[in-house]
């Protein structure tokens, strides 16, 4: 595996991104033009917990993207990803596999009809960071793991390739042994943090400050942990009491990206983070009425 491209030059594919251009991995960033020629004339700035970092970067364009890469990896929101596979589909060559890292499942089955589930893998980004007004990637806390394995033999065997060219950068890397499983770990905590902080409007910390934010926690994780073992995933225990420990952890300021997308005025994933989830469990005969409830706070709140 020599060469990478990532979609878009965000929190997350700027990020990974940058740090593998850091460690000397042949990585190139499909942008849209203006941030390309930002990107040109500033290089890519990231501020981070890990050390600060400037260096320039290589970009292409749906103009100019060709079909010569090993590995394209995104991270675009949920309700961009038609327009995020249109984008790559011209860097797609013969021996090309695909590396998501978005939140939920329903990802997998889009890219799966667009270019077949035998050159898909599974990916997981742990990382806060964000991106100033300025275009420099601001880390927002210390973690920051990359997570990726396949659905087969084949496209595991591209992950194992991938994670051993991420072994010399500096973020964390995890091969998993069943990706699907960790993508409902993280779906599990994330619709829980987003639920909650956007229903109360408050940070994990205040949450547990008030009388039932506990209790409110932790039936809120038990009805995505529900649903996603009743969809065959294993989430072991000790994964589960990992998630809970941040999610009840008191004094804590960690809000779902989500909340502050809507504190913003901007779009929100709620319908593939919250309703897919609160979907997949009335399938399963698993009733989600916390889940359901911040569904439906999000849905009014985006149709106002």
């Amino acid at each position: 595996m020599n060469k990478l491209l990532f979609l878009g030059a965000g929190g997350v594919g700027g990020y990974f991104g940058g740090r593998l251009i850091e460690a000397g991995v042949d990585v190139s960033f499909l942008v849209r033009p203006a941030r390309a020629a930002s990107l040109s004339t500033q290089g890519l700035h990231i501020v981070s917990p890990h050390g600060d970092l400037t260096l320039p970067v290589r970009c292409v364009t749906r103009d100019t993207v060709a079909p010569e890469y090993d590995l394209v990896i995104l991270a675009p929101k949920a309700y961009d990803l038609d327009d995020a596979l249109d984008a790559i589909a011209p860097a797609i060559g013969p021996d090309t596999f695909v590396l998501p890292l978005l939140n939920g499942l329903a990802h997998l089955d889009a890219l799966d009809a667009r270019f077949g589930a035998d050159r898909v893998l599974g990916g997981v980004a742990h990382i806060v960071a964000t991106i100033a007004a300025d275009g420099s990637i601001h880390q927002m806390n210390p973690i920051h793991t990359l997570t990726a394995g396949g659905r087969d033999a084949a496209t595991h065997r591209v992950a194992s390739e991938f994670i051993g060219l991420c072994r010399s950068a500096k973020f964390d890397t995890v091969l998993s042994p069943d990706i699907v499983s960790a993508l409902w770990d993280k779906w599990a905590f994330l619709a829980t943090l987003a639920a909650a902080t956007t229903v109360t409007q408050g940070s994990i910390g205040q949450v547990m400050d008030t009388t039932h934010g506990e209790s409110l926690l932790r039936r809120l994780y038990a009805e995505g942990l529900t649903v996603a073992q009743r969809s065959g995933a294993v989430i072991d225990e000790a994964a589960q009491a990992r998630a809970l420990a941040r999610l009840t952890q008191r004094g804590s300021s960690i809000t779902a990206s989500m909340l502050r997308d809507l504190q913003a005025g901007l779009r929100t994933e709620h319908d593939h983070v919250l309703g897919d989830l609160v979907r997949r469990g009335q399938q399963l005969g698993v009733d989600t009425p916390l889940l359901a409830l911040a569904h439906c706070h999000l849905q009014v709140a985006a149709a106002a």
